[in-house]
């Protein structure tokens, strides 16, 4: 079951608006595609610099199929555009059995 993970850096002071406009697209995308389960992080341990990372994680029964992945990838990256210093990093794993 495929997760997907999505990491990128914006200036600590842009993180509510650009955490409000993530929280918007992942419910949007939650309605759009049944089943998944969004979630938004900040990064905790700053380093105190201007500089904050969030975190974008997606997960659903069955897991994460290619042609959602590409929805998620495309969208967010247009999201995040306005904020977004550098690239976003797109990761996926597969839950290790118990």
């Amino acid at each position: 079951m495929r997760e997907l993970f999505v990491y990128w850096r914006l200036s600590r002071h842009d993180v509510g608006a650009a955490q409000a406009e993530m929280q918007r697209l992942q419910t949007a995308l939650e309605g759009e595609w049944p089943g998944l389960v969004a979630r938004l992080y900040l990064r905790a341990d700053a380093d105190g610099s201007d500089d904050a990372t969030l975190m974008e994680t997606y997960a659903r029964d069955g897991g994460i199929a290619p042609g959602l992945q590409a929805d998620i990838v495309t969208r967010g990256t247009q999201a995040a555009a306005r904020w977004c210093r550098g690239a976003r990093h797109v990761e996926v794993f597969e839950p290790v059995a118990r």
